[in-house]
């Protein structure tokens, strides 16, 4: 909840989206429920990152795009990640 605080108080012009990447490890009812849960709070989308059977990459480029139409003055938009070690941030990007 630290980095969510930070944004919140000292970068409100930044936009919060949850990523929940390999939600094809756990079952689908665990995924919806935590979906649900973190929905209440911030955009959230369920991925899984594949070269071959990506999950939730179109969900993912329509909120950016969303996000660049509210940004419509800008050229481009930077999006950043932040995560635990091992949580798969590089397989999102390369997907």
């Amino acid at each position: 909840p630290h980095a969510e605080e930070f944004l919140r108080r000292e970068a409100k012009h930044k936009h919060l989206v949850f990523v929940l990447n390999k939600c094809d490890l756990v079952p689908s009812r665990v995924t919806a429920a935590w979906l649900k849960l973190l929905s209440r709070e911030a955009p959230t989308v369920a991925f899984h990152a594949s070269i071959t059977n990506p999950f939730g990459k179109g969900a993912l480029i329509n909120l950016l795009r969303q996000f660049a139409k509210l940004h419509a003055d800008k050229k481009q938009i930077s999006v950043g990640f932040i995560g635990y070690p091992n949580v798969g941030k590089s397989s999102i990007i390369n997907t």
